[in-house]
């Protein structure tokens, strides 16, 4: 029986959070909380890298709306898995990295401690909502209960906790009273209480009003899916998402104009709109690619984090959950004629987007309609709740618009911090922690050898996951960059890569090589019957 001590409190006020999976790996210095996992109903996904495990956590946690937990050690296995914070904060990801400590007594001396890090905190505080030391053993479950509501409540975003090694060694009391978790304080609107009368009075008379009202979704309204949807046949109005919100509307809903918010037609009809309603996004530059949002009449903006406002500058700003300040305004709103002129419109625009894919994007017209074309094949191949992890890569971006998605949460894109690696541990950690769920990589060759050791994790566990490698030999965003600065001239760009083919085959698994979108059609069906990954590399000749 492993020995009552102060990382068996943490281990237990885990489980009082209701946390059922954890990422991480061990090591000398936080072995006390692997030693009380040993007894415990959480299940452990070791990665290969603590970055891998960031992001696995990270996957996890946008599918699931819960924190992300994990375990690294001190210093180097804190510095590792900054990359992963760093992108759950760019896109307000839930996450609790526990990290262990040198002991008290070395800490801030610099006495050349195995893996010391001088001020840890400071710098996991610029990745973080808040970074802090435990002082005590019998502060140890107050902290991870704070840390926790911290990393969901307001904006969601990652926590750091740090624990000295001495401390999570300290004897506790064994059998002292057990703290339990109050789940409830996880659901509270931290603006419940506050007093927006008037500003609700506002935003129902404006789109009681309007004539031309439009949506637009960010990912603070993805768990409001059926409202959302609600106010927009309600009031007739086009909604268009951003990446983070994609799919919160179903793309086959007649009035969904997808993630096209960086097209001129968009903004044209934002323009043209009287009525703006913008719910859970910080209209930030990468939603918008840099060209500053233009509404022709009120802009109504909903949101946790009244920051947010600072840069939307809303006519009407209402502070709080999505799905609760949706309801209330579906209980004041009547029903808005005009259905079929509008979606005609939405079909019309759509249209449009499509055509000025090349203009937009800055792929040349035949590798655009190349890349289409396989992304369509992508579509009929997997299911229709297949959950798409999406890498920074070209055919990514090209997928914004046209891939097409049917629920929120199922297109995945690290656009905040705009990380290269984050697919493939991030489809494993949910295939991982949510086995009954279609799960699918797509990634360039440079961005899969980023986390290519986390192949291994799948491998190792035997999980289902298509892993599509768009291989154009290199950074090819960035080469195309290049070549429109100074043609022919390239630097750091072109690479000697793998064989992937034989990489799949070294790990024991399947894999194929296709080059046009029968092949792949083919190829992502066989996939999905596979208890194992897959590697599909598609040779992009075009």
């Amino acid at each position: 029986m492993p020995l009552e001590n102060a990382a068996k409190q943490l281990v237990d006020q885990l489980e009082s959070l209701n946390v059922d999976t954890v990422f991480g790996i061990p090591g000398i210095h936080n072995l006390a909380i692997y030693d009380q996992l040993l007894d415990s109903r959480i299940k452990h996904i070791t990665a290969k890298h603590e970055q891998g495990a960031g992001f696995m956590a990270d996957g996890y946690a946008r599918v699931t709306g819960k924190p992300g937990v994990c375990l690294v050690i001190t210093g180097p296995g804190l510095t590792n898995i900054a990359t992963a914070m760093g992108q759950a904060y760019g896109d307000s990801v839930p996450m609790v990295v526990i990290s262990s400590q040198v002991p008290t007594s070395k800490m801030g001396h610099r006495t050349g401690f195995l893996h010391e890090l001088k001020n840890s905190t400071a710098f996991a505080g610029c990745i973080a909502k808040e970074s802090r030391v435990v002082p005590s053993k019998d502060l140890v479950s107050l902290y991870l209960q704070e840390a926790y509501m911290l990393a969901t409540s307001g904006r969601p975003g990652p926590v750091h906790l740090e624990i000295p090694m001495d401390i999570l060694s300290s004897p506790v009391n064994p059998g002292g009273e057990r703290q339990v978790f109050d789940s409830d304080h996880l659901t509270l609107d931290i603006w419940d209480n506050f007093n927006q009368h008037t500003e609700m009075e506002n935003a129902l008379k404006s789109i009681q009003e309007s004539e031309r009202p439009v949506i637009i979704v960010g990912g603070g309204g993805s768990f409001a899916a059926q409202e959302i949807t609600g106010l927009a046949e309600r009031i007739n109005a086009p909604v268009l998402q951003t990446c983070a919100g994609k799919g919160t509307v179903s793309e086959d809903h007649p009035l969904c104009l997808g993630t096209r918010l960086h097209f001129p037609a968009m903004r044209k009809l934002l323009e043209q709109s009287d009525v703006a309603i913008a719910i859970g996004t910080e209209l930030a530059p990468t939603d918008l690619w840099e060209v500053p949002l233009s509404v022709g009449g009120s802009l109504i903006h909903i949101d946790q984090d009244p920051a947010n406002f600072y840069n939307s500058r809303p006519d009407i700003a209402l502070r709080g959950d999505a799905a609760r300040i949706i309801k209330a305004l579906l209980e004041g709103t009547g029903n808005k004629p005009g259905g079929e002129e509008i979606t005609a419109r939405v079909s019309q625009i759509i249209k449009k987007c499509t055509v000025d894919i090349p203009a937009v994007t800055g792929v040349p017209e035949k590798q655009a309609a190349y890349i289409k074309e396989m992304l369509g094949a992508m579509r009929k191949a997997f299911s229709r709740d297949t959950i798409l992890c999406a890498d920074m890569t070209t055919p990514a971006y090209i997928a914004l618009s046209e891939f097409p998605v049917y629920g929120a949460r199922t297109f995945l894109h690290p656009v905040g911090f705009g990380t290269l690696g984050h697919a493939l541990p991030a489809a494993t950690g949910i295939k991982l922690s949510l086995p009954e769920k279609d799960v699918a990589v797509l990634c360039g060759d440079g961005g899969f050898q980023f986390t290519m050791p986390e192949l291994a994790v799948g491998c190792e566990r035997g999980i289902s996951l298509p892993i599509i490698i768009w291989n154009d030999s290199g950074f090819g965003e960035i080469r195309r960059w290049e070549e429109a600065k100074h043609p022919g001239r390239r630097i750091a760009v072109d690479h000697k890569n793998p064989d992937f083919v034989e990489l799949g085959r070294a790990y024991g698994i399947p894999s194929c090589s296709v080059q046009n979108a029968s092949e792949l059609e083919a190829a992502i069906k066989e996939a999905n019957a596979t208890n194992s990954p897959y590697i599909i590399e598609v040779k992009a000749t075009v």
